[in-house]
C-alpha cells in the first residue's frame, strides 16, 4: 500500500527526493510552497501537477482532508530562529506565522474529523530546539495524541564532508510508537535511536571525526576540473582584497565544509566554504594571508556540487549511481545558491523517514 504524503514548505523538492530515496512506499500527493521559482524547480523536477504555489496560512482542514494523506514533512521558514539573524524573533516573526496556524488550528481540526497524518517529520535550523514555537509545538502534538521525537543530526554523521546540524521533530500518532528510544522520548538524541551513539565532535581534541565515521574527502563531490581562466566560480579579486581573511577556505582532501546558507557568494562570514583548487600552497602559518589569495586560485562551489554535498545528486566519485536535477531556464545561478542554501540535507532526511516507520 502506498503511504501518501504532504509537503509544506517544499523549497526544490528536498523532502520529496527524501521520500523516493527511502525504504518507504510513499508519494508526495501534494506540495505547497509560496516562493516562485521554488515551485519552478519543483515541477520540473517532480510535476506541475504535485506543486503548488499558495500561501500555507490560507490552506484550511477541508483542503488537506480532501487529499487524505497519512505523512506530513515541513521544512519551515528557520528565519525565525536562526543564530545567523541576531534579530530573529521565533514566534512572533511573521514568517513563523503559518507554520504555527497549521499546527495549531488546522491540524487539530483534521484530528476532530480523523483526517489526521498518522506521522509527520519537521525540520529547520539548529536554535529551534531553545524557542517558544518548539514548546507550543510539542504541547500541542502531545495534546492531540502524538508521541514525539527530537533529534539534532548532521550530514558528517553520514560520512557526507559537510558539517550541517539540523534540528528534527519526528511524530507517531496513538498509539504508534518508536522503537530504541527506552523510555527517553524526552531527551534531543544526537544520533537516531538504536544506530550507533551520539555524535561527539573530537576535532579540538584530536583533530579527526567521532571514532566509526568514515567521512568522505570533499573531492569525491567536486566537478571535473575546469581550465579555463578565471574559473566560471572563481571569487573576484575585489572580494578577496575585502574580505578574504574572512573566508573558510577548504582543500579538496578536505572531509568538512561549513555550511551552506542560502546568501553563499553574497556573504562571507558563515555563509559556507570555499574551494581551494592549488593543493601545492600551504598557506598555514603565515600571517601575509592576502598575499597568498591569488595563487590558492580560491573559488566557490559550482551549485552542482553543493547538489552532491545535499545528496540531491551521488557523489562524482560514485560513478555507477543514477543522478538527474533539473534546473528550469532564467533560474540565476544566485538563486540556485539561494534555493539550495534553503534545502535539507536529503541523505539524512531519508534515513530519518526509514526510522519512522519502523
Amino acid at each position: 500500500m502506498t503511504v501518501n504524503a504532504l509537503e509544506f514548505y517544499s523549497g526544490i523538492g528536498g523532502l520529496h527526493r527524501a521520500l523516493a530515496q527511502s525504504t518507504v512506499r510513499g508519494a508526495v500527493v501534494r506540495a505547497f510552497d509560496w516562493d516562485q521559482a521554488a515551485c519552478r524547480v519543483y515541477a520540473a523536477n517532480y510535476g506541475a501537477d504535485v506543486v503548488q504555489k499558495v500561501d500555507i496560512g490560507s490552506l484550511s482542514a477541508a483542503d488537506l482532508a480532501a487529499l487524505d494523506a497519512e505523512l506530513w514533512l515541513l521544512s519551515p521558514s528557520c528565519q525565525p530562529y536562526t543564530v545567523l539573524n541576531p534579530l530573529a524573533k521565533g514566534a512572533e516573526d511573521p514568517r513563523a506565522k503559518s507554520f504555527i496556524r497549521l499546527m495549531e488550528d488546522v491540524l487539530p481540526e483534521l484530528v476532530r474529523m480523523h483526517k489526521h497524518p498518522r506521522r509527520l517529520l519537521v525540520e529547520n535550523v539548529a536554535g529551534f530546539e531553545t524557542s517558544s514555537t518548539r514548546e507550543r509545538l510539542l504541547v500541542n502534538l502531545r495534546a492531540l495524541g502524538y508521541t514525539t521525537l527530537e533529534l539534532l543530526i548532521t550530514p558528517l554523521q553520514f560520512g557526507i564532508p559537510n558539517s550541517r546540524l539540523r534540528y528534527y521533530l519526528l511524530g507517531k500518532a496513538a498509539p504508534l510508537k518508536f522503537s530504541g528510544v527506552g523510555g527517553q522520548e524526552d531527551r534531543v538524541w544526537r544520533h537516531i535511536p538504536g544506530r550507533g551513539a551520539d555524535w561527539i565532535d573530537t576535532r579540538i581534541q584530536s583533530g579527526e571525526e567521532a571514532p566509526g565515521v568514515e567521512v568522505a574527502e570533499v573531492r569525491d563531490y567536486l566537478d571535473e576540473e575546469c581550465h579555463a581562466e578565471p574559473h566560471p566560480h572563481a571569487i573576484p579579486e575585489t572580494v578577496l582584497k575585502k574580505w578574504g581573511r574572512l573566508f573558510d577556505i577548504v582543500l579538496p582532501s578536505a572531509r568538512r565544509t561549513c555550511c551552506f546558507t542560502r546568501g553563499y557568494t553574497k556573504l562571507v562570514e558563515r555563509a559556507g566554504s570555499v574551494l581551494q583548487m592549488n593543493e601545492e600552497l600551504d598557506r598555514a602559518g603565515d600571517d601575509d594571508a592576502v598575499r597568498l589569495l591569488r595563487p590558492l586560485r580560491l573559488r566557490y562551489f559550482s551549485p552542482t556540487e553543493l547538489l552532491r554535498l545535499f545528496a540531491f545528486l551521488p557523489p562524482s566519485a560514485d560513478a555507477d549511481a543514477d543522478g538527474h536535477f533539473v534546473w528550469p531556464e532564467n533560474i540565476s545561478t544566485k538563486t540556485k545558491y539561494k534555493l539550495i542554501g534553503n534545502s535539507v540535507n536529503v541523505r539524512v532526511v531519508t534515513e530519518l523517514i526509514n526510522y519512522l516507520f519502523e
